[in-house]
């Protein structure tokens, strides 16, 4: 209510301040100043007179300036007879009254009513820092749009369109399992094509906790089919191989992605990353878990993976494909490590990881079987202890 009495008083201000000149006193002003001229010029006059009776001013040269006060003098005078014949002066003239009247009324009136009519009068305020990272705020319409969509589709679930715009909007909201079903929905009807199979893909390893499975393999390998530069399929693709330990086929088909890729393509520093382990990895051979052992501890080549660096080298992505490639790749690196434990830099790597995605619990249940996997008192346990002293995980395992 404070708001509307301060903006009635800002108002009533505003307009005050416009219609000021109604109430001068402007023909008085202009009566006072020409009589002032008059009687300016008539003292020239008398002076000139008293000049010329004593001799101080040849007649010639008094006549010269005789004419030109006399001409002021004359205009002066009118001026002043101008003024004092044009009527009530200020408020007093005809119609100001009523002017005053309408414009008060009608503009405050008139404001209200637009603003009745076009404002919104009951939108809540929106704090500072909401209005200064506009971008960052769930967008509410998109809510809205996806229950519409919903509801038209319970009802014509055969509409394939509705189901090809809703699909890749799931995804984009983290609803893996029914941007899955509303992928197979729009491929049944509207036929295959490369992102829709590849979208399908996507929803598939997401729900696998980016695990990419057999049939979500069988999608990407669809969608490269139908288009063999659709590059997202190339990529999911490529990150199978790796999480198969397939090392010297996912190093080809890394390169590949790397030489189609345009060089700001979002997945450049993780394909270049996936590469070079790729590459790392297949150039040794693959041990048994009796000679991994003894490789762990003779310091062969440790299993490698995403860095915190590479993690957070993502953020430019899509969310749903971001999310998908990294917990993929640290899934590969876990599966890694349960193999071949003996690797403490790649236990090391892999609690950074969780911490970095904000997996808390996954980082806590890593640190605790790196600890049990190297003695206390030797070089890898005391790094492990002190990693996890570093990100805190050793204070909540101390805590009852």
């Amino acid at each position: 209510m404070i708001f509307w009495f301060v903006a009635a008083g800002m108002t009533a201000a505003a307009t005050l301040i416009a219609l000021w000149p109604l109430f001068a006193d402007a023909p008085r002003q202009v009566a006072s100043r020409a009589e002032h001229d008059v009687e300016v010029y008539s003292a020239q006059l008398r002076e000139l007179e008293a000049d010329v009776e004593r001799g101080t001013m040849p007649a010639a040269e008094a006549a010269t300036a005789r004419a030109e006060i006399g001409r002021r003098l004359l205009r002066a005078a009118g001026k002043a007879k101008l003024a004092a014949e044009s009527g009530p002066r200020g408020w007093r003239r005809r119609g100001a009254v009523a002017t005053v009247v309408a414009v008060v009324a009608l503009v405050p009136l008139s404001s209200a009513g637009l603003y009745y009519l076009y404002g919104a009068p009951g939108l809540p305020d929106l704090p500072l820092a909401g209005r200064q990272a506009p971008g960052q705020t769930p967008d509410p319409d998109i809510g809205r749009m996806v229950a519409a969509a919903e509801e038209r589709l319970a009802t014509e679930p055969e509409d394939g369109r509705g189901w090809d715009v809703l699909a890749p909007i799931y995804l984009r909201m983290e609803r893996p399992e029914d941007a899955a079903n509303a992928f197979r929905q729009a491929i049944r009807l509207l036929g295959t094509s490369a992102p829709r199979e590849a979208g399908l893909g996507e929803a598939l390893t997401q729900l696998a906790d980016g695990e990419v499975t057999d049939e979500a393999r069988g999608a990407f390998e669809r969608a490269l089919a139908i288009n063999p530069a659709f590059l997202p399929a190339r990529f999911f693709l490529a990150l199978d191989l790796s999480q198969e330990d397939r090392h010297q086929e996912a190093a080809v088909a890394w390169s590949q992605l790397v030489e189609m890729s345009p060089p700001n393509a979002p997945w450049m520093q993780i394909a270049n990353a996936a590469l070079a382990d790729a590459r790392q990895n297949g150039a040794a051979p693959v041990a048994d878990s009796g000679a991994g052992a003894a490789a762990g501890a003779g310091g062969a080549p440790a299993a490698s993976g995403p860095t915190a660096a590479d993690v957070e080298a993502a953020a430019q992505m899509a969310e749903t494909d971001r999310q998908a490639m990294i917990q993929g790749m640290v899934a590969q690196l876990a599966d890694r490590l349960a193999a071949q434990p003996d690797d403490v830099e790649g236990w090391k790597r892999l609690i950074r990881s969780y911490r970095v995605l904000g997996e808390d619990d996954r980082a806590g249940e890593a640190f605790r079987t790196a600890s049990r996997t190297f003695a206390a008192d030797s070089a890898a346990g005391r790094e492990i202890a002190a990693l996890g002293t570093e990100l805190g995980l050793a204070a909540q395992e101390t805590q009852p």
